[in-house]
C-alpha cells in the first residue's frame, strides 16, 4: 500500500519539476510538454488501476465486512479429548470433554472486522440516534439504535485506530462489538458457531489440522509484533475457507463462560458473568492460545477491552 502511496507522490512531483522547467526554445517547451503529458497520463492510469483495486490513498478503503462464509447444518466435535495434549499445559481442563454438537447453518464473516468497516460504525449516524438505555445482567447499558451513547461518543475518536482500513479492528469491549453487529444486521457468534466455523466436524486441534508450526498463523512465535491483514497468514485457513482464527487477534463471542456438560469442573468464573473469547493472538503463544478448542472467560464490561482483542460477525442462514 505504501508504495502506491511513495509511486503516486514521486509522479506528482515530476509533473511540478516539468512545468517550472519550461524554456523559451520552441523545442525544448514541446519535449518539456510532452514528457508533462506522458506523466499525467502515467498518473491517471495508475490512479485507475488503484482504485480497481479498491485502493483511493491515505489509509485505503478495502472493505472485507461483507465477505460471509455459509457454515452447513450438521454435528461437529467440539473441545478436547484426553490424548489432544496435556492438560493444563497444552489445554484447558475446561475444555473437557468433548462432545459431538448439532448446529443449524448459519453465516460467519471470512475475517475478522477491519478499521474501516469500523471506522463508519463510529463515525455513524447523528447523536440523537445514538441512543443507549439502562439495563441486563453485568452490562451498564444496552444498544437499542446502532451507534454510540454521548458516554460512550468517545470513541468516535479514541480507540479508532490510525492504521490502514484493511487492518483488522483491534481494542474493542464487548459491548461496542455487539453493537457493530447489531449495527449492520448481523449478531457475535456463539462460542460452539466460532468453533465449528474453525474447525470444522472432524475434531482437528487447528483450522489446517493437527500439527503447529511457527508461521503458520500470527502467535508470539512469529514476532510479527501487532495484528496484520486479514489473510496474510495462508495457512491459518478453516475447512470452510475463515480466517485468521488460529492468530491475529483473539475473537469475542455471545457464550457466557460456562462448564461442557459431563464436566465436574467447578470455578468462580462460570455463570453470568464472563463471555467467552476464542482464537489466538499474536501477543501470546501458539500453545495453548491458537487451538480452536481453547477457552478464554472475559469480564463483558465497557472498559474492558485490549489491543489482543477483536471480532468477526455471524448471522443465522435461514
Amino acid at each position: 500500500m505504501n508504495i502506491k502511496i511513495r509511486r503516486q507522490k514521486t509522479e506528482d512531483r515530476k509533473q511540478t519539476s516539468c512545468l517550472h522547467s519550461l524554456k523559451p526554445a520552441a523545442t525544448h517547451c514541446s519535449l518539456l510538454i510532452a514528457h508533462c503529458f506522458l506523466s499525467l497520463t502515467l498518473t491517471l492510469t495508475l490512479l485507475l488501476v488503484f482504485a480497481s483495486l479498491g485502493w483511493t490513498g491515505g489509509g485505503g478503503s478495502y472493505n472485507k465486512r461483507s465477505e460471509m462464509v455459509l457454515i452447513p447444518e450438521g454435528k461437529f466435535l467440539m473441545g478436547s479429548k484426553e490424548g489432544d495434549g496435556r492438560v493444563g499445559i497444552d489445554m484447558g481442563v475446561d475444555e473437557l470433554p468433548q462432545r459431538e454438537v448439532y448446529l443449524k447453518s448459519f453465516y460467519i464473516d471470512k475475517y475478522e472486522v477491519t478499521v474501516g468497516a469500523y471506522r463508519k460504525f463510529a463515525k455513524g449516524p447523528g447523536e440523537e440516534e445514538r441512543k443507549f438505555a439502562k439495563g441486563t445482567v453485568n452490562s451498564p447499558s444496552i444498544l437499542l439504535i446502532g451507534g454510540l451513547t454521548g458516554e460512550r461518543a468517545r470513541m468516535k475518536k479514541m480507540r479508532v485506530p490510525i492504521a490502514d482500513d484493511d487492518f483488522p479492528m483491534a481494542d474493542v469491549s464487548y459491548m461496542e462489538a455487539e453493537a457493530y453487529c447489531k449495527s449492520i444486521g448481523k449478531r457475535l457468534p456463539t462460542e460452539e458457531e466460532w468453533e465449528k466455523a474453525a474447525r470444522g466436524s472432524d475434531g482437528r486441534i487447528w483450522p489446517w489440522g493437527n500439527k503447529f508450526e511457527t508461521g503458520m498463523a500470527n502467535t508470539i512465535e512469529s514476532k510479527e509484533n501487532g495484528a496484520v491483514q486479514g489473510g496474510s497468514f495462508t495457512a491459518d485457513i478453516s475447512p470452510y475457507d475463515v480466517y485468521d482464527m488460529a492468530g491475529n487477534l483473539m475473537e469475542w463471542t455471545s457464550s457466557w463462560y460456562e462448564s461442557y456438560p459431563g464436566s465436574k469442573l467447578e470455578r468462580p468464573q462460570f455463570g453470568k458473568g464472563y463471555r467467552v473469547m476464542k482464537g489466538g493472538t499474536w501477543s501470546a503463544p501458539s500453545i495453548p492460545f491458537s487451538r480452536v478448542a481453547h477457552r478464554y472467560p472475559v469480564k463483558p464490561t465497557e472498559n474492558n477491552h485490549s489491543h489482543r482483542y477483536g471480532f468477526r460477525c455471524a448471522k443465522d442462514a435461514g
